[in-house]
């Protein structure tokens, strides 16, 4: 089977963010771009993660949106199809409902850069994406544009998507998008949030995220 190693990868990661709280049930999707770069994998729609089997996962052509499997793929391959086009240096996306991050979507406010690592992960401000229904061309759209060249994005009243070079770092920024969704709500209730100047973005990015561990490594 093409691309084994990697269909299980896909299938441990859906499993992780259930176990991880980050979505429940059946919602939520993953998918990595297949190791020719022709297309990507992504999970079956509506398949309970801890009964998938590698033979689940479906590959999809990127230019041509195909689907090649024995199953339906995810409701949202689209969406994922549209930002691997837009992002060649996207090896890999994670779509989660966690309840932090889906409670700033639902209020359609972006997630300023209120600490360090905002900045170096992110890559700057967490935008919110206009509403579309799921599955949608129109939220594919929307989603693309409000992630940019970032790592994360937040879709309005529906969850938010991490993206990275692979699936260990998409799903890294589903948790680390949670965990400063939480320490911006505690921030606002103690008087109001303080965002990072954009100088000090400028300086993160060019500085720490440049010199930050160990050399030949990551």
């Amino acid at each position: 089977m093409k691309d084994q190693a990697l269909r299980e990868e896909t299938i441990e990661i859906s499993r992780l963010t259930l176990s991880r709280g980050l979505t429940i049930g059946t919602s939520g999707n993953v998918s990595a771009r297949c190791e020719d770069g022709m297309g990507f994998l992504i999970t079956p729609s509506g398949m309970d993660y801890n009964a998938i089997v590698p033979d689940d996962i479906v590959e999809v052509d990127i230019d041509t949106g195909g689907g090649t499997g024995r199953r339906v793929p995810s409701i949202e391959t689209g969406l994922h199809r549209k930002i691997y086009m837009a992002r060649p240096d996207v090896k890999a996306i994670v779509h989660v409902h966690s309840p932090l991050a889906s409670g700033l979507a639902v209020a359609r406010k972006p997630l300023p850069v209120i600490a360090d690592m905002c900045a170096l992960a992110f890559g700057g401000q967490v935008e919110a994406a206009e509403y579309g229904t799921s599955g949608s061309p129109e939220l594919a759209d929307n989603v693309v544009r409000a992630l940019g060249s970032r790592n994360a994005v937040l879709m309005a009243n529906h969850g938010s998507m991490g993206v990275g070079n692979d699936l260990d770092q998409a799903l890294f920024i589903c948790d680390l998008l949670e965990k400063m969704c939480l320490t911006y709500y505690f921030a606002t209730i103690a008087g109001g949030a303080v965002a990072i100047t954009d100088e000090a973005i400028n300086t993160l990015r060019s500085g720490v995220g440049r010199t930050y561990g160990q050399p030949g490594e990551g």
